[in-house]
């Protein structure tokens, strides 16, 4: 599908238009609107913000690069209030449990707490990086990361500062993005004998890069699925051994954090027992009503029991405590000469059933990493891969703009693989049968999960690379282009797919 300027002429485009319909998706639009005032000025702009629906209000928000945030009606795309911040804003808004408060990141590294029913901001916690991605709320804590590799939890109605966590910036050149975080319920739990071993040196899990050859000659691409490929699971759920740079020593236990144990200022807490507390943030919170501090009287329930998964640019992989910011363990998914674009920037992804974690090295590949201490169980060769997606049936998504499209099995074998073309591409979204991947020149494009099938591609005329979101309660997905449209697509249930097509409407420019 090809979309002009602001509306323009809208029509799906199918690979194969001879089969029915049913057997295909169709991507046809339910609303598009130019919400930012597109930078002609630029050669190649972006927009990486994303949105987020808010059905008690009936309202979606969205910011652009400009600093603007607006409050868009559900079914008009009305205006209906909007708001200026300094600094882009490239992230996804993160509405708490309660509805009552929003969390909106900043490319100038702010954190802030918004009342959506006065539109005031509550609190702010300014840091040295920029803050992309989502927010993850526990009970009476947010938790959040930044492009500095420094992970912070903070108390979520004052925004105090509870305890934060950084690996060391890296001085090489690093990938465009960060790992998001990913959380587990419990924490995870350390053998005796390996907690008592651990130290500040050999906490680390180094992990295997073997077979690479054999497994590459080994995928398939296009349709078919793969057979055999036994060389991909690299010892499956055991420690990688020999030529493949064993994983050695795993627990951090009681090991120093990188921090340096001092407490940022004006955060109103001390540091207490854990240690990782850093000069490196800016001066903490700032409130726009009552101090941030807990003075007298019974003061907020402290961060939950759990445990913090994400990883670094520096390759490091952290299972981090969700109560005291303690490593439990680390990894490390870089090559073993280091060197640039070593970044583990892909978010962790939890596979709780298998006690497994999900991760990604951008020069080395996709790890399967035992939860409770990180050590390796499965390896698969793939550069530049980003964050991986849990699909049904045991499938994982995953995208690279070097490598294309591919899913995986619990074990790391290919079951299809589909060329991109060059790009920045995000996080795939997967909605039923269908995986959707916004690709920074492409747009977005939607494949089967089972099959790898090429199924649709709308093209925005400028990309994608924001991340697109699906609202399940009203079936439809939202996007962004690079130049500044938002575009809406409004789906309906069907045996065959899952989606059959929607009207087609075009509203007014915001701008």
């Amino acid at each position: 599908m090809s979309l002009g300027a602001c509306a323009g002429e809208t029509r799906t485009v199918l690979p194969h238009p001879e089969l029915t319909p049913g057997a295909r998706a169709n991507l046809e639009l339910a609303r598009v609107q130019q919400i930012a005032l597109p930078d002609y000025g630029v050669l190649n702009p972006d927009e990486f913000a994303g949105v987020a629906p808010d059905p008690g209000r009936r309202l979606i928000y969205v910011g652009t690069r400009a600093g603007s945030l607006l409050a868009l009606s559900m079914e008009t795309g009305e205006v209906v209030w909007e708001q200026q911040f300094p600094g882009a804003i490239s992230s996804v808004p993160k509405l708490a449990a309660d509805g009552e408060l929003m969390l909106l990141g900043t490319d100038n590294g702010d954190l802030m707490a918004i009342e959506l029913d006065t539109r005031k901001t509550r609190w702010s916690y300014s840091t040295l990086g920029t803050i992309r991605n989502e927010p993850l709320v526990r009970g009476g804590t947010v938790f959040v990361v930044n492009s500095r590799d420094q992970v912070f939890a903070l108390e979520l109605t004052t925004g105090a500062w509870r305890w934060q966590y950084e690996q060391p910036y890296p001085t090489e050149f690093t990938v465009h993005g960060h790992a998001g975080l990913s959380y587990l319920e419990a924490e995870v739990t350390q053998a005796p004998d390996q907690a008592a071993s651990a130290s500040a040196i050999s906490a680390e899990a180094v992990l295997g890069e073997g077979g690479a050859n054999e497994e590459e000659a080994a995928e398939t691409s296009g349709d078919a699925p793969a057979e055999g490929d036994d060389a991909a699971a690299a010892g499956n759920a055991a420690p990688a051994s020999g030529a493949a740079a064993p994983a050695t020593g795993a627990l951090a236990g009681g090991a120093a954090a990188p921090g340096t144990g001092s407490t940022p200022a004006g955060s109103g807490e001390a540091a207490g027992g854990a240690g990782h507390g850093s000069a490196g943030g800016k001066a903490g919170a700032t409130t726009g009503g009552a101090g941030s501090g807990q003075a007298g009287g019974k003061g907020p329930p402290g961060p939950p029991t759990g445990t913090i998964f994400t990883g670094f640019s520096n390759g490091k992989v952290a299972a981090i405590g969700a109560q005291s910011g303690e490593p439990m363990w680390l990894a490390n998914v870089a090559p073993p000469a280091g060197g640039d674009f070593v970044d583990a920037d892909g978010t962790p992804l939890i596979l709780g059933d298998r006690g497994e974690l999900v991760v990604t090295g951008q020069s080395t590949g996709v790890y399967g990493l035992a939860l409770a201490d990180g050590l390796q169980r499965w390896y698969r060769p793939l550069r530049g891969a980003g964050s991986v997606a849990a699909g049904p049936r045991g499938l994982m998504i995953v995208a690279s703009a070097l490598e294309g499209v591919f899913a995986l099995e619990h074990d790391g074998r290919v079951r299809w693989r589909q060329q991109l073309n060059p790009g920045f591409v995000q996080t795939p979204l997967i909605v039923g049968d269908i995986a959707f991947i916004a690709h920074s020149d492409d747009g977005l494009l939607a494949y089967d999960v089972e099959t790898g099938e090429f199924l649709a591609n709308l093209n925005t005329g400028s990309g994608i690379s924001g991340p697109p979101v699906y609202d399940g309660e009203l079936g439809r997905f939202y996007t962004m282009s690079n130049r500044g449209m938002l575009v809406v697509f409004r789906t309906v249930e069907d045996d065959a797919r899952g989606f059959v097509r929607g009207a087609v409407e075009s509203v007014p420019s915001v701008r």
